[in-house]
């Protein structure tokens, strides 16, 4: 059974500013793919700055919870039922 996993990360944007992202995923855990997702999300926003990422909170929750959260079912759930 895949264990799905809720990150909330905060990415420092210059040592200035920061923001708060969602990262979601299955399977195994690791927690420098999470911050590298989250460092690469805000990237987009701001191409130029210097980013880190600090995990806020992380938690395992199952495939109904995992669902509500986000939203929809991802693509390999679709035989699930």
């Amino acid at each position: 059974m895949k264990e799905y996993y809720v990150d909330l990360v905060n990415v420092i944007i210059d040592g200035k500013s920061s923001e708060i992202v969602t990262i979601t995923g299955a399977g195994n855990y690791d927690p420098n793919i999470v911050k590298n997702k989250a460092i690469e999300l805000v990237k987009k926003t701001f191409p130029n700055a210097i980013l880190a990422s600090v995990i806020l909170e992380h938690k395992f929750v199952d495939l109904n919870t995992y669902r509500e959260i986000t939203g929809s079912n991802p693509p390999w759930l679709y035989n699930i039922k």
